[in-house]
């Protein structure tokens, strides 16, 4: 023996955060039933419950490091809330979209590419879940007209007003419950 030395043991997590991101998708992909999921997919409010039920569900998924794995996924996600990132990674049910923005698509006044721009937005809602509105004048969008949706309903500014509140309307709510 050449000599004892003293060390503190280094605790090592069971997962790391990439591990974790990866079971989480996988838990909502396979969990599209799960209630909450579905409100969030559908676009109906959840209440603090609701989201303290998912959110335990999901630090039970990181184990003893579940809270740390949780904070820091979402915190690297850049979202504003736990119901916000779970809306990013499911996505918005079409139907749910299709519903938003009816008023629309039956609306005889509007051309074949003004259709087609709230198509684009149902497309990207479906996919993403959420969508910020300053992505209406990024492509695909801005590959309708360059001058961005002022310029593709010039003269139907309350159309294009009423998309931008549809959208900030289609953020994942909360409803706080006295």
């Amino acid at each position: 023996m050449l000599g004892v030395r003293d060390e503190t043991p280094v605790a090592v997590p069971k997962m790391t955060g990439a591990q974790y991101a990866k079971k989480v998708e996988d838990y909502l992909r396979n969990h599209l039933d799960h209630i909450v999921v579905h409100r969030l997919r559908s676009n109906q409010p959840l209440t603090e419950l609701d989201l303290k039920g998912l959110e335990a569900t999901l630090t039970e998924i990181g184990e003893e490091d579940g809270e740390s794995l949780l904070s820091g996924l979402l915190t690297r996600s850049g979202s504003p809330s736990l119901a916000h990132f779970i809306r990013t990674l499911v996505g918005m049910d079409r139907t749910a979209a299709q519903a938003a923005f009816t008023q629309y698509l039956s609306d005889r006044s509007l051309t074949v590419p003004q259709i087609r721009f709230i198509e684009l937005i149902i497309d990207q809602l479906t996919s993403r879940g959420v969508m910020d509105a300053a992505a209406l004048y990024e492509p695909p969008f801005s590959n309708l007209h360059a001058g961005g949706p002022e310029g593709l309903f010039a003269g139907k500014e309350n159309v294009i007003e009423a998309v931008f509140e549809t959208l900030q309307s289609l953020e994942p709510q909360v409803q706080h419950v006295a």
